[in-house]
C-alpha cells in the first residue's frame, strides 16, 4: 500500500507541509486554535448506534499528537477496537478511521504511543496497525494483561541498561461480575529490546502488589486507577478509606526503573469521585489533571493555590455530553468523544457525535482564578504552530506518512 492510499491527502489542512514563510503566514501558524472545538464523525465511515447518531467508543485514549484516537467498543462496522485518524484544523471533519487485530479495552503505551497493547499482553507497533490493519502482527508479549490495564514508558535514565525500553503497567484483579473494576492493586515493569523489525522482553519484574503501606489509611481496594503518561504517578479512589470518604486521589510511583518500592506517597486529594483522572504531560507547572463526571469534562491545575480549582470546559454546543474519559496532548489540549446537538437556527437541531477538542489556556474561569492568585499560566493559548509541530514531531519519530 503506497503512502498515497495510506492517509487521504488532506496535507495542508492536516498541516504536514512546508509552509511559505511570508509574514501572514507566520501570523496563521502563531494564531490561536479555537476555545472549544468539535470534529463530528460521519455515520457512513463508522456505522450508526441505537440512536441513529455515528457510533463513539466506549472507552478510548488519544495519541500524544491528538492525530489518533484508539477506541474500543467501536460497534458492527468497525470491530471491537479501531483506531480513529482527526484532522489538525477544526475546519475539516474526521479523517479516516483504521480496523485493528486488538480486542476490546487495549490499550497505548502512554507518552510514546510507540506500541498498542491488546489485554494478552501482545504488543503491537503503531505503524504496523495503521498500514496493515487487522493483518498487523504482534512484536512481543508482556506486561500486565487483562480489563483495567494501562501502561506508559519510562524515561531509561538511571537504569542498569538504559538503551532498552521501560515499559510500566498497571491493572487490578477482574474478580467475579459484582467486583469486577475493584481489588487490589498491581504494577509490572518490563524492559524490552526492539531491533525494528522484532523485539524482545529481557527484562521483567513480575506482578507487583503495591500501597500495602497503605492500608491504615486508604485500606486495600481501589477502583477506577489510571498511570501517569511518564509512569511516575497514578491516580485512583480508595473503596473503603480508614479516615474519610472514597475520593480520587493521586499517589507516586518509583521514578526509576526496576529496583524499587512504590510507596504510594500521596500527592493529591480531589475530595470527590469522578471517572478516571488522566494526566497531562510534565514538564509544565501547572500539571494538570482532567476528567469526566456527569457528562461533563472538568480539568484542575496542580499547583497548590488552585488544587481545590476544578474548572469545566465550556459548552459551545447544545447538550454536550461526553461519552468517555478524556486524554491530554503533548502540547496541552484535552480530547475527548461526546455528542451534541447543532441547532442551525431556532428550533433546528440536529444530534451529532465526534470529538471535541479543548484548549484549557483559554478557559475563562481558568484564567479568572490565576489572575486572582497571581500565577502564570503555561502558555496564552495553544497554537496552530504547536499542532502542526506535534503532529510533525510525532509522525518522524514513528515513521508514519505525513
Amino acid at each position: 500500500m503506497s503512502s498515497r492510499d495510506f492517509f487521504p491527502a488532506i496535507l495542508l489542512l492536516a498541516g504536514l507541509t512546508s509552509w511559505p514563510c511570508g509574514a501572514a503566514d507566520r501570523t496563521e501558524a502563531s494564531a490561536c486554535i479555537p476555545a472549544v472545538s468539535y470534529l463530528a464523525l460521519d455515520g457512513a465511515m463508522v456505522g450508526l448506534d441505537s440512536n441513529g447518531v455515528p457510533a463513539l467508543g466506549t472507552y478510548e485514549r488519544i495519541s500524544p499528537d491528538g492525530r489518533f484516537v484508539l477506541r474500543s467498543y467501536s460497534g458492527a462496522q468497525l470491530g471491537q477496537v479501531s483506531l480513529v485518524e482527526l484532522p489538525a484544523d477544526s475546519a475539516t471533519a474526521v479523517r479516516r478511521v483504521f480496523r485493528t487485530p486488538l480486542s476490546n479495552e487495549a490499550f497505548p503505551v502512554q507518552g510514546s504511543w510507540r506500541y498498542l497493547v491488546d489485554v494478552d499482553g501482545r504488543h503491537f507497533r503503531l505503524r504496523d496497525v495503521l498500514r496493515l490493519e487487522q493483518k498487523a502482527s504482534p512484536l512481543f508479549q508482556g506486561g500486565m494483561r487483562g480489563f483495567y490495564a494501562a501502561a506508559s514508558e519510562l524515561d531509561p535514565g538511571g537504569a542498569a541498561d538504559p538503551a532498552l525500553i521501560w515499559i510500566r503497567s498497571m491493572s487490578w484483579p477482574q474478580g467475579d461480575r459484582s467486583g469486577q473494576g475493584t481489588g487490589p492493586l498491581q504494577v509490572r515493569t518490563i524492559g524490552v529490546r526492539d531491533f525494528g523489525d522484532k523485539a524482545e522482553v529481557v527484562a521483567d519484574t513480575g506482578p507487583q502488589f503495591i500501597c500495602g503501606t497503605r492500608q491504615a489509611t486508604d485500606g486495600g481496594v481501589y477502583t477506577l486507577p489510571m498511570i501517569s503518561v511518564d509512569g511516575k504517578e497514578f491516580s485512583a479512589i480508595p473503596i473503603n478509606p480508614r479516615a474519610g470518604r472514597p475520593s480520587m486521589r493521586v499517589y507516586g510511583l518509583s521514578p526509576a526503573v526496576p529496583g524499587e518500592q512504590h510507596a504510594c506517597d500521596l500527592r493529591m486529594d480531589l475530595q470527590a469521585s469522578p471517572g478516571k483522572a488522566v494526566f497531562a504531560f510534565g514538564g509544565r507547572p501547572s500539571a494538570m489533571l482532567a476528567y469526566t463526571d456527569n457528562a461533563s469534562v472538568y480539568f484542575v491545575d496542580r499547583r497548590a493555590a488552585l488544587q481545590d480549582q476544578v474548572f469545566r470546559i465550556d459548552d459551545e454546543r447544545t447538550q454536550v455530553l461526553a461519552s468517555a474519559f478524556p486524554g491530554f496532548t503533548t502540547d496541552g489540549r484535552i480530547v475527548f468523544g461526546a455528542s451534541w446537538k447543532d441547532c442551525l437556527a431556532k428550533g433546528t437541531c440536529v444530534n451529532r457525535s465526534g470529538y471535541v477538542v479543548a484548549d484549557p489556556y483559554q478557559n475563562a474561569d481558568y484564567r479568572q482564578q490565576l489572575q486572582r492568585f497571581g500565577l502564570r499560566a503555561d502558555k496564552a493559548c495553544i497554537t496552530l504552530a504547536d499542532v502542526r509541530s506535534e503532529r510533525q514531531r510525532f509522525a518522524d519519530a514513528w515513521g508514519l506518512p505525513r
